[in-house]
């Protein structure tokens, strides 16, 4: 398979452009650690979670399929203010719980978060438990390795 030298160098000029982006802006606002460790999952659920960063506006949307029962998943705000717009589980066209961990409080300030799920994750909202802890200001920084 032969490239053609306009794809490599439209490729090059993307690539590039991201970079310079991910330069710019180095640092992270709040973090959503997500942990689960359920016992047993039924269906194929799927978690839509979506932050917004009050500040600047911009809404960041993870979606999260729960295919095992241990996982570890982290959402990102690139603000220090945000809110969690939507967190909703989906089991399916019928099953949906809305406002899944009740994360939809409006909004928080310099506060990360640790969200612990464990039981049985089924559309019986008792079948399973959300342990949310929050924390002041965690701080990521992402860095770009030079040589």
């Amino acid at each position: 398979m032969k490239i053609k030298r306009s794809n490599c160098l439209e490729w090059l000029m993307i690539l590039s452009g991201m970079i310079n982006i991910a330069q710019a802006d180095d640092s992270i606002g709040q973090v959503l650690q997500i942990n689960t460790h359920f016992n047993t999952l039924y269906g194929k659920p799927t978690w839509l979670l979506i932050v917004r960063d009050v500040e600047a506006g911009l809404v960041s949307p993870y979606l999260f399929d729960i295919r095992k029962e241990d996982n570890y998943w982290v959402a990102f705000t690139y603000g220090h203010t945000y809110q969690v717009i939507a967190s909703s589980l989906t089991f399916g066209p019928y099953a949906k719980i809305k406002n899944f961990c009740n994360l939809e409080k409006g909004i928080l300030a310099g506060e990360s978060m640790i969200i612990t799920l464990t039981g049985v994750l089924a559309p019986v909202t008792s079948s399973y438990r959300c342990h949310v802890s929050k924390y002041k200001d965690m701080q990521f920084t992402i860095t770009n390795e030079r040589n």
